[in-house]
């Protein structure tokens, strides 16, 4: 195994320990605080003057999921990178498990697993190798770093691939890595960058139940997302950011309470019945009836509204417009 660290492609060894930076695990049991991240007045001011985060005040606790949604540009990946250490914030605070993240962010660190969105991987390594050399570098003993290897190569559907070298994976396979890599020694606190982008439906639902299992152990979870089921079935408050600010901050039954029109009206033009989807959100069931029969609509479906109609009152733009046909018809 000595032998193939040598052969890597994207990454190296000092961007690794770089990237890592980490602690026994045991620093962070026992007596960690219940309040895993507490986040004040976040500001990213990049040199032209842009704003990609204002003033963001954000709480995480132990044992929840807090999923971050937004608009492609919003200041989601920004704010995660700020929290895992990797970008220095303009102003503000972040505290981690009572570790000031911007004056001590290695010690921050040790209390987190991550997955980014993009990240390289030692090529040459096998599966099994990859795991057990990153969980040495969490300074597991030998023998608890191939357990914990063998655990999340189990957990993540990777058995097949365990002996092969990482460069013959699938994007989705390598994906599912990087999220392993993330939960290697049973971090407190997972910062995960949209971590089922590109992965299959059976591999995302391994990824929820990994994430909910390290969540009834008592981990933290803040994550970004681009699907809407994944947000509603796995998070207990959800943060809409929207131009670099924090817009909306709740679990879903909060966030619908601020929806003055709660029913959303799906329909088809009677003249062009192959026409786009369209939507009219209505105050009430009555009033979206009132429309239909005015309308003389034949083809269409009333639903009381959801995370998404959320999403699209406070943003201003439908969720994943690109893949549904709606999108121009919202009234």
């Amino acid at each position: 195994m000595a032998s193939a660290f040598t052969m890597t492609s994207e990454v190296s060894l000092s961007a690794v320990r770089e990237q890592i930076k980490p602690s026994r695990p045991q620093e962070f049991s026992g007596n960690t605080p219940s309040l895993a991240v507490k986040v004040r007045g976040l500001v990213k001011r990049y040199r032209d003057g842009t704003e990609a985060n204002r003033h963001i005040d954000l709480e995480v606790r132990r044992g929840e999921v807090v999923t971050i949604l937004g608009p492609n540009g919003a200041g989601k990946t920004t704010f995660l990178r700020q929290l895992s250490t990797e970008l220095r914030p303009t102003a503000g605070s972040i505290t981690v498990f009572d570790a000031d993240a911007i004056k001590e962010p290695a010690h921050a660190k040790r209390a987190m697993g991550i997955t980014p969105q993009e990240a390289g991987v030692f090529e040459r390594l096998t599966v099994r190798e990859h795991f057990e050399f990153f969980a040495r570098f969490k300074r597991l003993p030998k023998k608890a770093a191939r357990a914990a290897a063998h655990e999340v190569i189990a957990d993540l559907g990777l058995e097949a691939e365990t002996n092969r070298r990482v460069g013959t994976l699938s994007g989705g396979q390598r994906r599912r890595i990087l999220i392993g890599l993330a939960l290697l020694g049973h971090p407190p606190l997972l910062v995960l960058d949209e971590p089922t982008t590109g992965l299959d439906p059976s591999s995302r639902h391994a990824v929820w139940r990994v994430i909910r299992r390290a969540v009834s152990d008592g981990a933290a979870v803040i994550l970004s997302t681009h699907y809407m089921e994944e947000a509603e079935r796995l998070s207990d408050r959800i943060g809409i950011i929207a131009q670099g600010r924090l817009v909306a901050f709740g679990a879903l039954d909060e966030l619908l309470g601020r929806l003055d029109r709660s029913y959303r009206l799906s329909y088809r033009n009677p003249i062009d019945p192959l026409s786009e989807t369209c939507v009219r959100y209505c105050v009430n069931f009555a009033e979206a009836q009132t429309h239909v029969v005015r309308e003389k609509l034949s083809e269409y479906s009333i639903a009381r509204a959801s995370l998404e109609d959320v999403y699209f009152t406070l943003t201003g733009e439908a969720f994943d417009k690109d893949e549904k046909g709606e999108a121009a018809c919202l009234e």
